[in-house]
């Protein structure tokens, strides 16, 4: 068991128009303590650390993960992520702007990133990603009504 103890995880979409960016991760990369899919597509993101802010953790994720700078940020929603001895909240967070040049990185983490539009995703997305993107779907859709 993870000893009782609630985490936060931060999960970020960079937005580019109607584009997102994915990473996939690899088959063979090792349980990080959180949600374990290896081969799923998803998001930059990761765990908030001790005295950092979510803006503070998802722009340092972002970077660690794909050398982008990331700004304009706002919290879209904000989840329990509940699994076998394993509790996170997850902080949906969405970039609306992004500078730098794409980078993997963390390539014993993720094999690729890709840019994707939101109407053509790769079947096998990281189940909070995947979760984030349907209800970002849904919310655009009724906006759009």
């Amino acid at each position: 068991m993870m000893d009782g103890v609630i985490k936060v995880g931060l999960g970020i979409m960079i937005k580019d128009e109607n584009k997102v960016l994915l990473g996939h991760r690899c088959e063979d990369y090792g349980d990080t303590g959180g949600i374990y899919e290896p081969g799923s597509w998803t998001f930059p993101g990761g765990k908030q650390e001790y005295n950092e802010t979510i803006f503070e953790g998802a722009i340092r994720e972002t970077k660690e993960e794909t050398d982008l700078d990331i700004a304009d940020l706002e919290v879209f929603n904000v989840v329990d992520d509940i699994q076998p001895n394993k509790h996170y909240i997850t902080i949906q967070i969405i970039a609306n702007k992004f500078e730098g040049e794409l980078k993997n990185l963390e390539p014993t983490k993720h094999s690729e990133w890709k840019w994707f539009e939101l109407n053509n995703l790769p079947q096998n997305l990281y189940t909070p990603t995947k979760e984030f993107i349907e209800k970002y779907l849904e919310r655009d859709h009724k906006k759009k009504r």
